[in-house]
């Protein structure tokens, strides 16, 4: 069983401590603004309200006052009044669009002091998502970008931290929590110094330090006694079901979780509390409850993901739409130009005709281009739309059966049988996961122009690290590393995104070769002297004679049959032309296929 994290409160907590700095702010450096503290409580008032429009309203007023006023820093606290509001209530989509035009409009504004704010916004959707290893990477850059003389930014991000780390690192999680306590005791601050010390209570429950709940649990209750209103009860509730765990009162902690409003957090502590008690049968009970409860959370986010990506696509049909009509607007005007032309002197009139031949050629050429966009953007949809429903509904299907099997008291079905099924729900659940991470992390890329190049990289010791996991985990394959760069060379580049490339390359490699060998290779490209190139080999099937380019297109499969959604290979040579380099496909290669990413050395 994992640990309890509670990620939906966590986008409370932040949205506190952000009105508490906002209000700060208002009140103590600019003197008194009463305008924008109104226009607040009205951002405060309907952040847990379901009355979009309302909300929404509120927070363009709280925007515009402050852009109209000059504050670009309260300005951007009002972009994440609105972001936050989005992830809360499971608008994850809409969320990553928001933040990533946030973040252009820094860049437009020069407002470099607010980067780590996207930064932050976007390790906090990812985290909700389930998609812990990017939510991990864009916290601990926004800790790099966030000004640390702004303590309230530096514990928002510790928070957070702790928070996603509590499933699989809890000792790190208490690390990065005690980080917060430390600058909240510099800082005097009460109520967030209660509000850390619950929070503690919770990461000692996921250690299983009971000596230090027992500790921490005592000096809650005595700031709930001294501090009065100053005390923060955001984790009260959940201080006191650890605290009767760590007593062995398993039946009062299991009454207290029944209290709680958000039953993905009560359905998990009770797993977590049945499972302490040895009652197993129960504990398996409260996991059910609780996957049924995540996969419909998680089944919402991924319809409204969907419908925002069909909307896009249904945009970009309408401008390509409008931009054909425009065109032959001026087709027409130019040939209604033409019987004038006709009257001029001989000379005049040959002029004439030859500029606007060339014009109506340029403008035929405008036409088609905007035809083949329409028609593309029609390709892309009804693709989408076969893909996802080809790539989710089978997953859905598997949850689904099983879930009625495993559920059924009548089922004559072993332990071993139980555990088999239980995998084949959790490998569902992450299918579907992955297809929505890949269609957010291709979207979040298009809106990218530039990529960081600062890590100084090994290629042979980074092409070792990926092959490493393939070598021991296949067995139907073997893998060879070769190279003809000296073991010291390195490049300058950006180190996630070449793995992120090279393992899709890998993978691709393994799904279409049933048996046989995947060479990775590391070499300088012969034609372009300033390139390295990392080339994936495999003796697969190959690609198809007039496929070569189709297979970097969006959502085009091979085979059909084959798990993914057809999204691979085109994020991955988007990434590689954005840092100057590419990903081809060498059609030389005729033992099966062979990718090649080429980069430069700088």
């Amino acid at each position: 069983m994992k640990t309890i994290y509670i990620n939906r409160l966590s986008i409370i907590v932040v949205f506190l401590l952000l009105i508490c700095m906002t209000l700060h702010a208002l009140t103590q450096n600019q003197g008194k603004d009463t305008t924008g503290i109104r226009l607040l409580n009205d951002v405060r008032k309907y952040f847990n309200s379901d009355n979009e429009g309302a909300f929404y309203i509120a927070a363009e007023k709280y925007r515009e006052h402050y852009l109209n006023a000059g504050n670009t820093h309260l300005y951007y606290k009002g972009w994440e009044h609105e972001i936050l509001y989005d992830v809360n209530h499971n608008h994850f989509y809409r969320a990553m669009r928001k933040t990533s035009l946030m973040h252009n409009d820094m860049k437009k504004r020069k407002a470099e002091d607010e980067y780590y704010s996207a930064t932050h916004l976007r390790g906090i959707i990812y985290s909700l998502r389930g998609n812990i290893t990017l939510a991990h990477q864009y916290f601990e850059k926004a800790l790099e970008e966030v000004d640390h003389s702004q303590p309230v930014n530096l514990i928002n991000i510790y928070f957070d931290l702790a928070n996603i780390e509590m499933d699989t690192q809890p000792q790190e999680a208490m690390k990065h929590l005690n980080c917060a306590i430390d600058i909240i005791k510099a800082n005097n601050g009460k109520y967030e110094y209660s509000d850390a010390i619950g929070f503690k209570v919770i990461v000692a429950f996921a250690m299983r330090d009971w000596d230090t709940l027992q500790q921490s649990y005592q000096e809650y209750m005595q700031l709930k006694e001294s501090l009065g209103n100053d005390f923060s009860t955001t984790y009260y509730q959940y201080a006191k079901i650890c605290k009767n765990v760590a007593d062995h009162h398993y039946g009062e902690a299991i009454r207290l979780t029944n209290l709680l409003t958000n039953t993905t957090d009560q359905y998990k502590f009770q797993t977590e509390i049945y499972e302490i008690a040895g009652d197993t049968i129960n504990a398996f009970k409260s996991q059910k409850r609780y996957q049924a409860v995540k996969d419909s959370v998680n089944n919402l986010i991924m319809s409204e993901e969907m419908v925002g990506s069909a909307n896009d696509l249904a945009l970009a049909e309408m401008q390509n739409e409008e931009c054909s009509k425009r065109s032959n607007r001026m087709k027409w005007s130019f040939l209604a130009l033409i019987p004038i032309a006709c009257l001029m002197p001989v000379a005049a009139c040959q002029c004439h005709k030859r500029k606007y031949t060339k014009k109506l050629q340029q403008q035929n050429q405008e036409l088609k281009v905007a035809r083949d966009k329409a028609q593309e953007a029609e390709r892309m949809k009804v693709n989408f739309i076969q893909n996802m429903s080809h790539e989710v509904r089978t997953p859905l299907n598997i949850i689904s059966g099983f879930a009625q099997v495993i559920s059924d008291p009548d089922a004559n079905i072993s332990e071993e049988e139980r555990a088999q099924i239980a995998t084949r729900i959790a490998n569902s659940t992450n299918s579907i996961v992955n297809i929505i991470n890949e269609i957010l992390d291709i979207s979040g890329k298009e809106s990218v122009l530039y990529i960081d190049k600062s890590d100084l990289v090994g290629c042979n010791e980074l092409a070792k690290q990926i092959l490493q996991p393939f070598e021991k985990n296949e067995k139907e394959h073997h893998f060879r590393f070769e190279s003809r760069l000296k073991d010291n060379y390195k490049i300058k580049t950006n180190v996630q995104e070449v793995e992120k490339i090279l393992n899709n390359l890998l993978n691709n490699a393994c799904k279409f070769t049933n048996q046989g060998l995947i060479t990775l290779s590391c070499y300088h490209d012969d034609v372009e002297n300033e390139m390295v190139c990392f080339s994936v080999s495999d003796t697969g099937k190959g690609i198809k004679e007039g496929e070569e380019e189709k297979i970097f297109e969006h959502f085009y499969k091979i085979d059909a049959y084959k798990e993914g959604v057809g999204l691979g290979l085109p994020l991955a040579r988007r990434v590689a032309r954005q840092m100057g380099g590419d990903v081809l496909l060498d059609t030389t290669y005729k033992g099966g296929s062979r990718f090649v990413l080429k980069l430069p050395k700088e």
